[in-house]
């Protein structure tokens, strides 16, 4: 009973990493070819986060959130990584849904390359 017990278990583990290895292909992110990706700060990134996160009132000037209308103000939440972990990694933000996929490319790609204000 034993044995058979183990080659369950066995055989469930196997499935469940076997499914966490399959997200991890089928995330977008994963493999984003940033020389292909706009992502300057006032072309790209600027009108996403003036769309996004300070239209809706969450994140504008004097916000304990966090002022998104200044470069500054974002830079902070790139240099201390929770734009990545509530954009990128959660999708918890913005509230109302993940942010498009091209979008999510840009902030990515230009969290990447040390949030740059270009």
């Amino acid at each position: 009973m034993k044995f058979f017990h183990f080659i369950g278990m066995t055989t469930l583990l196997v499935f469940l990493f076997a499914g966490a290895c399959k997200k991890k292909d089928d995330d977008p992110l994963a493999n984003v070819d940033c020389s292909q990706v706009a992502s300057a700060y006032n072309a790209n990134i600027k009108p996403i986060t003036s769309g996004n996160c300070v239209s809706s009132g969450c994140h504008n000037a004097g916000s304990a959130n966090g002022d998104f209308t200044t470069y500054a103000g974002l830079k902070a939440k790139a240099d201390n990584g929770s734009l990545n972990k509530r954009v990128l990694e959660a999708k918890s933000m913005p509230p109302s849904g993940p942010l498009p996929i091209d979008d999510l490319k840009k902030i990515k790609c230009w969290l990447n390359n040390g949030a740059p204000n270009n």
